[in-house]
């Protein structure tokens, strides 16, 4: 049982954590080589907090709370119960295999089997929106150690353990979870108040209201008109995270050159032509750049780091001293020959080689040979792709015609 087990060894947090950086580590485009993850994470956490990488449908919110309740309704000990949820997780897996609804499914792929289960990835989320209210899994079974507890004592354990409006475990739950990852309306508007409570002044509370479903396919939340009616204060955030997504991502694609750059050298050709890719993305992210010129050379940097230590006061002070160094190139607009700028080489290649040694690219040929084209390419957009998902999942059940008992 290990997805259970690993519940005894350390704090949930950590082990979202580490698995979100697994799952970024499985996404070449979404590495984070330049060690910038502390700063990226600080902003995901604030404009969308409780979410998660991992997360993939609404619906979980009230599978994972489900499987623990059915499991403890049988009473016995916590290592029975543990057993229980873990059994429940995997049927649901295969119910939902059987009702086609494979649309964000966690186990899509390796089915009953898959490590990482459903209560692992949501764990924060149901604490974030006060739909667990215990501090771990083990505490949610309101099992006891031993057997032959009190019942009205264990009664009482188990609801406490959750929301006491939780909506009850559905008849057939889990090996029959009847509409798969549909939501009714009645469960959409009960997530939308716990989802509400735990997520004030933040993009994801204004987005999980009524009338501010955003556009299905925009590719970042600065992208899509309703993020731009939301309040001044969360648009300053959001406008703080747009710059620094902005200004990084050149950073990424001038570490992708250079490694392009001693590929070709050392004569590998399963890549076609990268060096000619990446010297042309970024010509395109300069030109960007200078397309944002007021923003960039108006950006209250102050302001930005006050609101990223606000978040995580951690952030180690080499990471500033990296950002900081490239930020004042590129808020200067001194970028025009990134491309074979030095200064700017050496910056990215030292912070590069320290962050990780001999695994680095740009000195371990064995690494080098198998670089698949792309490295921390893809431009950062705080979760956008999972939050979307999971609030048009919220709008689709709320605007449900037939509101479920």
């Amino acid at each position: 049982m290990p997805s259970m087990i690993a519940w005894l060894d350390s704090s949930h947090e950590d082990q979202r954590r580490m698995r979100e950086i697994v799952n970024l580590f499985t996404q070449s485009e979404s590495r984070d080589e330049l060690g910038i993850g502390q700063v990226r994470d600080a902003f995901s956490d604030s404009i969308f907090p409780g979410t998660s990488t991992l997360h993939t449908r609404a619906r979980y919110l009230l599978f994972v709370p489900w499987c623990f309740v059915a499991a403890a309704a049988k009473g016995g000990t916590v290592a029975r119960g543990e057993r229980r949820v873990e059994d429940n997780e995997r049927a649901l897996i295969a119910g939902l295999t059987d009702l086609g609804a494979t649309d964000g499914l966690i186990g899509r792929v390796a089915g009953v089997a898959v490590k990482t289960l459903p209560s692992t990835v949501y764990w924060s989320a149901l604490r974030q929106y006060a739909i667990a209210q215990v501090a771990a899994p083990l505490d949610a079974l309101g099992l006891p150690v031993s057997p032959d507890p009190d019942q009205e004592e264990l009664a009482e354990r188990v609801l406490g353990a959750w929301s006491p409006t939780l909506p009850p475990v559905p008849a057939g739950f889990p090996r029959h979870p009847e509409t798969g990852f549909e939501l009714s309306q009645a469960e959409a508007g009960w997530l939308q108040e716990r989802m509400l409570g735990g997520t004030e002044g933040s993009l994801l509370h204004y987005l999980a209201s009524d009338g501010h479903r955003p556009q299905a396919k925009s590719d970042a939340p600065w992208d899509d008109p309703i993020c731009h009616t939301s309040a001044p204060e969360v648009k300053r955030i959001l406008e703080h995270a747009r710059l620094f997504s902005l200004a990084v991502h050149g950073a990424s694609f001038l570490y992708n050159l250079m490694i392009a750059e001693r590929y070709v050298k050392a004569g590998h050709t399963k890549i076609e032509n990268p060096v000619e890719r990446y010297r042309d993305l970024l010509q395109k992210w300069v030109q960007e750049c200078e397309e944002n010129d007021g923003e960039l050379t108006g950006w209250d940097r102050g302001a930005f780091w006050d609101l990223i230590l606000a978040v995580n006061p951690q952030v180690r002070p080499v990471t500033r001293a990296f950002l900081s160094t490239w930020f004042d190139r590129v808020c200067s607009l001194e970028i025009h020959g990134a491309a074979d700028d030095e200064a700017l080489r050496q910056l990215v290649a030292r912070r590069e080689r320290a962050q990780k040694g001999s695994q680095s690219r740009l000195t371990n040929d064995r690494l080098l040979a198998s670089w698949s084209g792309q490295s921390g390419t893809r431009r950062l957009t705080y979760r956008w792709a999972q939050v979307n998902r999971i609030i048009q999942d919220l709008h689709d059940g709320l605007e449900a015609a037939n509101a479920a008992a």
